[in-house]
């Protein structure tokens, strides 16, 4: 899948947001709550700044969750559209409806799962080692991850609590993967 690519990939669910509940305004633009802003601030801490690269969905509580990141490192931010949410999984919409419905589901997460690994490829593509960040959704990394359990035959990693993350260790034609809290060790 990724041959050759010895690299570590720390996968950011976004943090805390406010609520989608009486959040009136664009969804794109529903920004971290206060307990998200503080996650973000020490996940920076916790990560880092020994990485090359940094990605995000366009979303801006993807964005705010690793502004902090951003700023200690020093490294541009790049928005990569393929780590946008599934949007409740009704893509591609030929293939989710109609005489398919019975199986839209499978074929929605399918489609997503295709399109987020494309963007892993992308960012570590270019990169012989070292470590890069992205940060996604809620429902984006479950199926990426469960993409990457598959085709590597490992196992899926414990559960992250918001303002953790997922290490993905790419080596020697491998993958291990671990989840992170804010206060692991």
């Amino acid at each position: 899948m990724l041959n050759g690519a010895n690299i570590t990939v720390v996968l950011v669910p976004h943090c805390a947001s406010v609520s989608r509940d009486g959040w009136a305004g664009n969804h794109d633009d529903r920004p971290l709550s206060g307990a998200g802003r503080e996650q973000a601030q020490a996940l920076a801490r916790a990560i880092g700044t020994g990485i090359e690269a940094i990605y995000t969905s366009p979303a801006l509580r993807c964005r705010q969750t690793v502004e902090p990141l951003v700023a200690a490192s020093g490294l541009e931010l790049v928005e990569l559209p393929e780590l946008y949410e599934a949007e409740g999984f009704h893509q591609p919409a030929e293939w989710v409806e109609g005489v398919f419905a019975p199986m839209g589901a499978a074929v929605a997460g399918a489609w997503t799962a295709g399109r987020t690994l494309g963007a892993l490829a992308r960012m570590v593509g270019t990169r012989v080692g070292g470590s890069v960040v992205a940060c996604s959704h809620g429902d984006v990394i479950p199926v990426l991850l469960s993409s990457l359990a598959g085709a590597y035959r490992t196992p899926l990693p414990s559960l992250a609590n918001r303002g953790g993350w997922y290490a993905l260790q790419f080596a020697d034609g491998g993958l291990a993967m671990a989840s992170h809290s804010v206060g692991d060790s």
